[in-house]
């Protein structure tokens, strides 16, 4: 998967994120707008405005790296994607039931 070279980083899209975990379509958005407050701007992840990078985002439809539907974009790092992944591990760990007591018996 070739990453996608923005502001000297190599960053990846979402839809390289949902199928690179061969994940359906919007899965790497979810997780992302559920850890975006957690995540720092400029670092873990870019949004380029459409009106901003029209440019940059007709030519990543063309060659297929991002989603023909993409409007506004979001590219995550390497740091940002492993963030990310973190701590949507631990809010699946959090949300988990406790296991039952063993019995007395």
């Amino acid at each position: 998967m070739q990453p996608i070279q923005f502001a000297n980083a190599d960053t990846l899209s979402l839809r390289q994120l949902d199928e690179l975990n061969k994940a359906p379509k919007g899965t790497s958005f979810r997780v992302f707008r559920r850890c975006e407050a957690q995540l720092q701007e400029g670092q873990d992840f870019f949004y380029l405005a459409a009106d901003e990078h029209k440019a940059l985002i007709d030519s990543l439809k063309a060659s297929g790296q991002i989603y023909a539907t993409t409007v506004n974009l979001v590219l995550l790092t390497r740091s940002g994607y492993e963030r990310m992944i973190a701590l949507s591990r631990a809010d699946q760990t959090s949300q988990t039931p406790p296991a039952a007591p063993p019995s007395a018996d």
